[in-house]
C-alpha cells in the first residue's frame, strides 16, 4: 500500500526530524491508509502526505525550512504554499504543519503566501502526539495519528474551509461507515445497549465517539462541539445512513462521558 518511494521520503523526513530534535506524527489521507484502510477497505483514492510537527517557534520552522530546501544537495524544493514541500528525487509532495506552542494562545497558525495571510487552526494536534501510535512500515517505524484524533483533526479541517466542498468530509464518512470493533462495543456497552440509550447498529460510532472524549482537552473539546453541530445542521439526519445522523450519535458518545470528572 506504500511504495518505495514513499517509504524513502517517509524515512528521510522521519531521520531529518529526528536529528533537529522535533517530534512529528503523521497525519491527513496517508495515516488513514495505514490505521484504517488495511483493516477495513481502501477509502478515497488521494494520499495525502501530511507531517504534524511540535515546535516552539517560527526559527524552529524556519531552521526546518533550511534544512528540507537548502545545502549542497537538497532533498526538497520549496512552493508557493509555505507548508508544502516537493520531494526533488521522487516529485512526491509533502505538507509540513507545525503546533504546540507556535500557535499558542488559540492554537492557531498564520500563513503568508503572497501576501495573502491565511488562519489554519492546529487545535487537537497536541492530543494526537499525545495519543499518536507507533506504525511499522517495512521496518520503518513512524508515529500516526490514532483514529478518534484521526476525526478530529478532519472536522476542525472542515471548519478551516466549510464554504466549500470538502475531502475531509469523505474521509470522516468513510471511517463512520466502515468502523467496527464489536469486541469492543460488547465489553464495554453492555449497560447502554440493555437500556437502550443506543441501538447496537450505532454502537461503534458511539463508542468512537466516547474515545474521542478521553483525547481531547477541555477546550479542545467545546471547539468540537461547535463545529459538530454546524457540520450537523448541514446534513439530513432523519436517514440512519446519513452522515448527519451519523455525526450525531457520534457527538452522542462524545457528551455520554461528559459528566465524569477529568483526571
Amino acid at each position: 500500500m506504500i511504495n518505495s518511494q514513499e517509504k524513502q521520503v517517509l524515512t528521510l523526513l522521519a531521520a531529518i526530524l529526528k536529528e533537529l530534535d522535533l517530534p512529528m506524527i503523521l497525519v491527513g489521507a496517508g495515516a488513514r491508509l495505514l490505521i484504517f484502510d488495511r483493516k477495513f477497505g481502501e477509502g478515497r483514492s488521494t494520499k495525502d502526505w501530511d507531517i504534524a510537527v511540535s515546535i516552539k517557534n517560527w526559527d524552529g520552522y524556519k531552521k526546518l525550512r533550511e534544512t528540507l530546501i537548502n545545502g549542497d544537495c537538497p532533498y526538497f524544493k520549496s512552493t508557493q504554499i509555505s507548508h508544502k514541500f516537493i520531494h526533488i528525487e521522487t516529485e512526491i509532495e509533502v505538507d509540513i504543519i507545525p503546533f504546540g506552542i507556535i500557535g499558542e494562545p488559540v492554537q492557531q497558525i498564520i500563513w503568508v503566501d503572497s501576501g495573502n495571510p491565511m488562519t489554519m487552526n492546529v487545535l487537537g494536534f497536541t492530543e494526537a502526539l499525545a495519543s499518536a501510535e507507533i506504525e511499522s512500515i517495512d521496518g520503518l517505524e513512524i508515529q500516526v495519528i490514532n483514529l478518534p484524533a484521526f476525526i478530529v483533526l478532519k472536522i476542525f479541517a472542515w471548519g478551516d474551509r466549510w464554504e466549500r466542498t470538502s475531502k475531509d468530509l469523505d474521509d470522516i464518512e468513510f471511517v463512520l461507515s466502515k468502523y467496527e470493533n464489536d469486541d469492543r462495543v460488547y465489553a464495554e456497552l453492555v449497560d447502554e445497549l440493555v437500556n437502550e440509550v443506543v441501538k447496537f447498529t450505532d454502537a461503534n460510532i458511539y463508542l468512537l465517539g466516547q474515545d474521542i472524549y478521553k483525547i481531547l482537552q477541555a477546550k479542545t473539546l467545546i471547539e468540537l462541539n461547535i463545529l459538530l453541530m454546524k457540520l450537523i445542521e448541514r446534513f439530513d439526519f432523519d436517514d440512519e445512513k446519513s452522515l448527519g445522523y451519523k455525526l450525531k450519535v457520534l457527538q452522542k458518545g462524545i457528551n455520554s462521558l461528559s459528566s465524569i470528572m477529568r483526571t
